[in-house]
Protein backbone atom coordinates (compact mmCIF):
# COMPACT_ATOMS: atom_id res chain seq x y z
CA UNK A 1 0.00 0.00 0.00
CA UNK A 2 2.68 2.37 0.46
CA UNK A 3 5.42 1.40 -1.85
CA UNK A 4 4.16 3.66 -4.42
CA UNK A 5 4.93 6.60 -1.76
CA UNK A 6 8.64 5.67 -1.38
CA UNK A 7 9.86 7.89 -4.74
CA UNK A 8 8.40 10.91 -3.54
CA UNK A 9 8.88 10.85 0.04
CA UNK A 10 12.87 10.01 -0.64
CA UNK A 11 13.14 12.65 -2.98
CA UNK A 12 11.13 14.96 -0.67
CA UNK A 13 13.74 14.01 2.01
CA UNK A 14 16.79 14.70 -0.94
CA UNK A 15 15.11 18.22 -1.77
CA UNK A 16 15.38 19.29 2.05
CA UNK A 17 18.43 18.22 2.75
CA UNK A 18 19.85 19.85 -0.17
CA UNK A 19 18.62 23.22 0.78
CA UNK A 20 21.75 25.11 0.99
CA UNK A 21 22.80 26.92 4.29
CA UNK A 22 22.46 31.10 4.61
CA UNK A 23 25.14 31.29 7.07
CA UNK A 24 27.12 27.91 6.43
CA UNK A 25 29.42 28.45 10.16
CA UNK A 26 25.80 28.97 12.14
CA UNK A 27 22.86 26.78 10.59
CA UNK A 28 23.12 22.72 9.75
CA UNK A 29 22.34 21.23 6.69
CA UNK A 30 19.12 20.34 7.12
CA UNK A 31 15.84 21.73 7.15
CA UNK A 32 12.57 21.41 9.00
CA UNK A 33 9.02 22.37 7.68
CA UNK A 34 6.23 22.19 9.17
CA UNK A 35 2.08 22.73 8.02
CA UNK A 36 -0.68 21.25 7.86
CA UNK A 37 -0.49 19.70 4.41
CA UNK A 38 2.56 18.83 1.65
CA UNK A 39 2.40 18.05 -1.74
CA UNK A 40 5.07 17.09 -3.03
CA UNK A 41 4.70 17.61 -7.25
CA UNK A 42 7.66 15.39 -9.07
CA UNK A 43 6.26 17.10 -12.21
CA UNK A 44 6.87 20.11 -11.33
CA UNK A 45 10.03 19.88 -9.20
CA UNK A 46 8.06 21.77 -6.27
CA UNK A 47 7.20 21.01 -2.45
CA UNK A 48 3.71 22.84 -0.95
CA UNK A 49 3.25 23.67 2.39
CA UNK A 50 -0.25 25.11 3.40
CA UNK A 51 -1.90 25.87 6.62
CA UNK A 52 0.16 27.92 9.77
CA UNK A 53 3.68 26.58 8.32
CA UNK A 54 7.07 27.12 9.49
CA UNK A 55 10.12 26.35 7.98
CA UNK A 56 13.30 26.32 10.41
CA UNK A 57 16.93 25.91 9.11
CA UNK A 58 19.49 27.06 11.82
CA UNK A 59 18.92 30.80 12.53
CA UNK A 60 16.87 31.24 9.87
CA UNK A 61 13.02 30.94 10.53
CA UNK A 62 10.19 31.33 7.76
CA UNK A 63 6.55 31.38 8.84
CA UNK A 64 3.33 31.51 6.63
CA UNK A 65 0.00 30.47 5.49
CA UNK A 66 1.71 28.87 2.30
CA UNK A 67 4.87 27.88 1.71
CA UNK A 68 6.39 26.08 -1.52
CA UNK A 69 10.06 24.92 -2.04
CA UNK A 70 10.95 25.03 -5.85
CA UNK A 71 13.74 22.76 -6.92
CA UNK A 72 15.99 23.10 -9.93
CA UNK A 73 18.14 20.05 -10.75
CA UNK A 74 17.57 18.65 -7.55
CA UNK A 75 18.79 21.83 -5.82
CA UNK A 76 16.28 24.39 -4.04
CA UNK A 77 16.09 27.48 -6.16
CA UNK A 78 13.41 29.36 -4.38
CA UNK A 79 11.23 29.57 -1.01
CA UNK A 80 8.14 31.13 -1.66
CA UNK A 81 6.09 31.97 1.40
CA UNK A 82 2.80 33.47 1.30
CA UNK A 83 0.42 34.98 4.42
CA UNK A 84 -1.00 38.22 6.26
CA UNK A 85 1.79 38.86 6.71
CA UNK A 86 4.48 35.98 5.73
CA UNK A 87 7.16 36.27 7.82
CA UNK A 88 11.31 35.98 7.77
CA UNK A 89 13.98 35.91 10.76
CA UNK A 90 17.44 35.37 10.39
CA UNK A 91 20.58 35.72 13.49
CA UNK A 92 22.96 37.22 10.93
CA UNK A 93 26.24 37.18 12.13
CA UNK A 94 29.01 39.47 10.63
CA UNK A 95 32.51 40.63 11.84
CA UNK A 96 33.69 44.52 12.11
CA UNK A 97 37.24 44.43 13.26
CA UNK A 98 37.76 41.14 14.29
CA UNK A 99 34.51 41.23 16.97
CA UNK A 100 31.38 39.32 15.93
CA UNK A 101 28.08 40.70 16.09
CA UNK A 102 25.01 39.33 15.50
CA UNK A 103 22.06 40.85 14.21
CA UNK A 104 18.34 39.73 13.74
CA UNK A 105 17.17 40.20 10.37
CA UNK A 106 13.47 40.49 10.67
CA UNK A 107 10.64 41.05 7.61
CA UNK A 108 7.39 40.42 6.84
CA UNK A 109 5.04 41.15 3.86
CA UNK A 110 2.33 39.30 1.51
CA UNK A 111 4.46 37.26 0.13
CA UNK A 112 8.05 36.50 0.22
CA UNK A 113 10.51 34.83 -1.98
CA UNK A 114 13.89 33.69 -0.87
CA UNK A 115 16.73 32.42 -3.04
CA UNK A 116 19.10 30.65 -0.13
CA UNK A 117 21.94 29.92 -3.28
CA UNK A 118 22.09 33.55 -3.95
CA UNK A 119 21.30 34.58 -0.60
CA UNK A 120 18.29 37.38 -1.72
CA UNK A 121 15.27 38.04 -0.08
CA UNK A 122 12.43 39.59 -2.03
CA UNK A 123 9.74 40.95 -0.33
CA UNK A 124 6.32 42.29 -2.21
CA UNK A 125 3.38 43.89 -0.91
CA UNK A 126 3.11 45.55 2.02
CA UNK A 127 6.91 44.80 2.80
CA UNK A 128 8.49 45.81 6.29
CA UNK A 129 12.22 45.22 6.56
CA UNK A 130 14.01 45.43 9.88
CA UNK A 131 17.62 45.13 11.21
CA UNK A 132 18.59 46.62 14.61
CA UNK A 133 17.03 49.91 14.71
CA UNK A 134 16.72 50.52 10.71
CA UNK A 135 13.23 49.92 9.26
CA UNK A 136 12.48 50.03 5.56
CA UNK A 137 9.09 50.12 4.36
CA UNK A 138 7.79 49.48 1.13
CA UNK A 139 5.69 48.07 -1.79
CA UNK A 140 8.52 45.69 -2.27
CA UNK A 141 11.78 45.44 -1.01
CA UNK A 142 15.30 43.67 -2.16
CA UNK A 143 17.99 42.45 -0.01
CA UNK A 144 20.63 40.51 -0.48
CA UNK A 145 21.93 39.37 2.89
CA UNK A 146 25.60 38.72 2.50
CA UNK A 147 25.86 41.91 0.88
CA UNK A 148 23.66 43.53 2.76
CA UNK A 149 22.57 45.52 -0.21
CA UNK A 150 18.64 46.93 -0.11
CA UNK A 151 16.90 48.13 -2.93
CA UNK A 152 13.32 49.62 -2.82
CA UNK A 153 10.50 50.23 -4.66
CA UNK A 154 6.68 51.48 -4.55
CA UNK A 155 4.11 51.39 -6.86
CA UNK A 156 1.41 54.72 -5.47
CA UNK A 157 3.33 54.39 -1.77
CA UNK A 158 6.47 56.39 -1.04
CA UNK A 159 9.79 54.32 0.37
CA UNK A 160 9.87 54.94 3.87
CA UNK A 161 13.75 54.47 5.64
CA UNK A 162 14.36 55.15 9.53
CA UNK A 163 18.08 54.47 10.16
CA UNK A 164 19.50 54.57 13.60
CA UNK A 165 22.48 56.76 13.91
CA UNK A 166 24.83 55.20 16.18
CA UNK A 167 27.43 57.93 18.07
CA UNK A 168 30.76 56.89 17.19
CA UNK A 169 32.66 59.13 19.62
CA UNK A 170 30.83 61.26 21.95
CA UNK A 171 33.97 62.33 23.33
CA UNK A 172 35.10 63.91 19.91
CA UNK A 173 32.00 65.95 19.68
CA UNK A 174 32.17 67.44 23.33
CA UNK A 175 35.44 68.04 22.31
CA UNK A 176 36.91 71.99 22.55
CA UNK A 177 38.75 72.38 19.83
CA UNK A 178 42.50 73.08 20.20
CA UNK A 179 43.65 76.14 19.03
CA UNK A 180 47.30 76.88 16.98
Amino acid sequence: MFKPLLGPISALVIALALLPSVNSSAAPNNIQIEGDSAIFDQASKTITYAGSVTATQGNLVIEGDKLTVALIADEVDTIRTTGSPAKFSLLHVRVDANIEQAERLKASALTIVFAPATSQLQLLGNATLRQGGNIIRSNEIIYNVDAQQIRASGDSDRVRMEFEISDQSSDATNATPELP
